[in-house]
């Protein structure tokens, strides 16, 4: 969170967290939060345009059925039904200056590390990505 905390404040959104309690994940720690980062900054800029709403980022986690599962919800211009998979391939964007590739490095990486990587729209406004990470066992 500190890494993305100047973006937060720069765009007047208010960070909501409901986390649960720590639980360790089998992964790399740079590659997840790397993934984590890239998430909370398309949803900050999702926002940039929001005027008529607060511009809200819920950031949550809970442990279910071996897995750790990670929320990122935002109160932006949310997104097409029909784009969300697609969001997912390389060199698909709804950013007028975006690559593409953020969002497929984010799921090579989950599922690199035994995940998964999914988005919803939220109503009235704005998407929910999820992504799952496995908890570690020890053996």
């Amino acid at each position: 969170m500190a890494l993305a905390r100047g973006e937060l404040l720069r765009h007047d959104v208010v960070l909501r967290t409901e986390l649960a309690a720590a639980e360790p994940v089998v992964g790399d720690r740079v590659q997840l939060q790397q993934v984590l980062l890239n998430l909370i900054m398309n949803s900050v800029e999702a926002m940039r345009g929001v005027t008529e709403r607060n511009r809200e980022l819920a950031l949550s986690s809970t442990v279910e059925q071996g897995s750790v599962l990670v929320s990122v919800k935002d109160t932006g211009a949310g997104l097409d039904p029909s784009a969300a998979e697609r969001m997912f391939q390389p060199f698909f964007t709804t950013k007028p200056d975006g690559l593409g590739m953020g969002l497929a490095i984010c799921r090579s990486i989950v599922e690199a590390h035994g995940g998964r990587l999914w988005v919803s729209p939220r109503t009235p406004h704005g998407a929910d990505v999820r992504f799952t990470v496995p908890l570690w066992a020890e053996h």
